[in-house]
Formats: C-alpha cells, structure tokens, sequence
C-alpha cells in the first residue's frame, strides 16, 4: 500500500515534516509513506494553465492517482491552512484521480484547531473520503523536537502507528464498505460533536472490538430513550440525538452508527417489525444496529436503553437484542441499510412531540418469509 505524505510547510526544520517523516520510518514494509517534497515549486493555481499544467503539478497529480491514500500535516497560519497546502489542494480541485482518495489529516499542534477544521472543511468539500479514526492531534511537548526525539517518544510512536494501522484498515475496507463508513445527513458522523465524542470513546484503544462496545454501552445508557423518559425535542440526525441525550431506537441507532463510522467502524441500520402490545397488530418497527468486526463478521447490537424486562447486551459473536423475536407474527427485516428508512425519518421529522411520535410510529409491509 502506498501513502503519499505532504506537509504544509516548506521549513527545513518543520515540525509537520518532522511528523510525517517519523511516520514513514514506522511504517512496515508493507506500506510506502512517499512525502512528496515539490510543493515549494507549485506555481499559484490558474485554471487557464488546466491545458497544460506544469511538469510539478502533474507529477503531483500523479502521485495522488498512484497512492492508496493521503496524510497530510500542515501548520495553521493566521487561523488558516498555509497557501503552500492550500495551492496544492487548488491544483487537485478538477483532478479526477483526486475524488474519494481516502485522506488523514495530522495536525501537530492543539492551538492549530483552525486550521485543521478549515483543512477538513476544504477536504470533504473536494470530495475526499475523510479516514476520522487516523485523522489525530498530537500533543508534542515542543515545536522544536526532532524526528529523532518523536522516534523515541513512546506515546507518540503509538499514536503515530495506530494512524498507519488505521489508513491501510480503511483503504482495505472502502470498496465494500464505503457506505457503512460515509456521512450522510442523518448519520452525519463528520459533525464536530460526534467527532469529538467517537474520539473520546476511543481514547488509548486501537482494539475495535472494545471501542465498539464503549461506543455500543454509551449510546444505550447514557442516551436516554425518548419514549421511557418522555423527552422532547424528537430528534433524527445523529448529531442532534447527541446534543440533546435523547432519542428513540431508530434515532439512537443513527447515533450508534455515527459514532462507528467516526472511529473507521463499518455501521449500518437493521430493523424489526414487532407488536406494539401484546401478541396482535398493530405492529411498528423498531431500530437497531449491524456492525462489521473483523473477528465475526456483521454482527447485531441494540442501544435502544435497558430497562425491566429489557436486556440488550454485546457479547460476540452471541447476539443479546432487546427483543428477540418470540411472535410468530414479528419479524427480523432482512438486511443492513446504510442510510434510514423513509418511514422513519417520516416519524420523526413531521411529529413534534414524542406523544406524537408514539401514535404515529413507523411501518412497513410485512417481507415474505
């Protein structure tokens, strides 16, 4: 696997430079870190020059066409990226090879987080598929520490592989799994909030199985169940079930899902159509979780939020939902949706209350079996 590097400063003694090189000496032979080192030369981006572009612009351009995914480090300058990145960045705009190029973003300094939203912001309005979970802030103890010094830091040594592991995991993921790893509207797993809580879930563990279930026992207990709390707002968007620590199953699933998917975590959406009460209709669908562990596959998980008589757990490769299906007339849906069903971001987006929500819940069909 090929990572090609670039770093957003032209100093001799850049600490982003620094960085990347220390990532290229850790990396195993199985992945080439190239840092490409003509971005000094780039002339200014000018679309009249998209004809014939110069010879450092196409190599460029051919470095990214080659390269399995991008890193890049840069420092902030005046509350933004440096012009040495963001010219580059100009001359990959109308550059195919460019569109959903997996890219991590390291940003070597906390006091940079301008630059590094606006870098993030400019990224995924490119088209880039942004890898969160190797996309890190490091807390150097000095502007001016060495590679050599990096190298013999044990926390960043760590850190700094966890990015490798992290980008060859998602670049070998993409094809089969980019939908379960996409942001969209209301698994929107790029919103600062659920980036900063997927991260903090995360904290010094690369074991995707435990930040799985860190992820999986937050979202079921610390988010409360809209309908057992009888909490308003209703909410849908994953971002916003986090901000308000509610939601109903389909939208704590949303939230599940996002915060996975920040984490590099393949996710998707499951349903079941189960009774409302008792054994007879009506029925009503209820959300839940599939997640992708390498160890077992798809597995299912239900953050729906415990209460008597309610039990999910996680514990793979055993299943532990909160309703097994006991009535022959309920069902599991089949399959693993990326993306809500229509009739339930219909249930919550045109009822205003969870009373509302309640004598409205969403349906569908029966599926044969």
């Amino acid at each position: 696997m090929k990572i090609l590097a670039l770093s957003g400063s032209l100093r001799a003694v850049s600490i982003n430079s620094a960085v990347l090189r220390t990532v290229r000496h850790l990396a195993p032979s199985s992945i080439e870190v190239y840092l490409f080192s003509g971005l000094g030369d780039l002339l200014l981006y000018n679309p009249d020059l998209e004809h014939a572009p110069p010879a450092v612009a196409l190599q460029l351009r051919n470095e990214v066409a080659s390269a399995d995914a991008l890193l890049i480090a840069s420092p902030e300058y005046a509350h933004g990226v440096t012009g040495t990145v963001k010219n580059a960045l100009d001359w990959l705009v109308a550059f195919e090879g460019f569109a959903e190029k997996p890219v991590a973003v390291l940003n070597a300094a906390p006091r940079a987080h301008h630059a590094d939203a606006a870098l993030r912001e400019t990224l995924v309005t490119m088209s880039a598929t942004l890898i969160e979970a190797a996309s890190i802030t490091l807390a150097l103890p000095s502007t001016n520490i060495s590679e050599a010094e990096l190298l013999a830091a044990p926390e960043i040594v760590s850190l700094l592989t966890g990015v490798l592991i992290k980008i060859q995991r998602a670049v070998k993921r993409l094809p089969d799994m980019r939908p379960y790893l996409s942001s969209s509207l209301y698994i929107d797993s790029q919103h600062p909030a659920i980036v900063a809580q997927a991260a903090k879930l995360a904290d010094g563990c690369a074991d995707e199985e435990v930040v799985t279930k860190r992820c999986f026992e937050f979202v079921r207990d610390q988010i409360k169940h809209s309908w057992d709390y009888r909490l308003n707002p209703v909410t849908c968007k994953a971002s916003k079930v986090l901000i308000h620590g509610t939601g109903y199953c389909y939208a704590k699933s949303h939230l599940l899902a996002a915060l996975l998917r920040a984490n590099g975590i393949p996710a998707g959406l499951c349903y079941q159509r189960l009774t409302i009460d008792g054994d007879q209709p009506p029925f009503c669908l209820h959300g839940l979780n599939a997640v992708y562990l390498p160890q077992h596959g798809w597995y299912r998980v239900d953050a729906r939020g415990n209460k008597p008589g309610v039990e999910a757990g996680f514990c793979p490769p055993l299943e532990k939902l909160a309703f097994p299906i006991m009535n022959p007339l309920e069902q599991d849906l089949p399959g693993i949706l990326a993306e809500p069903l229509p009739a339930v971001v219909k249930a919550l987006t045109e009822n205003q209350t969870v009373e509302l929500v309640y004598q409205n819940l969403p349906d569908i069909a029966a599926t044969e079996p």
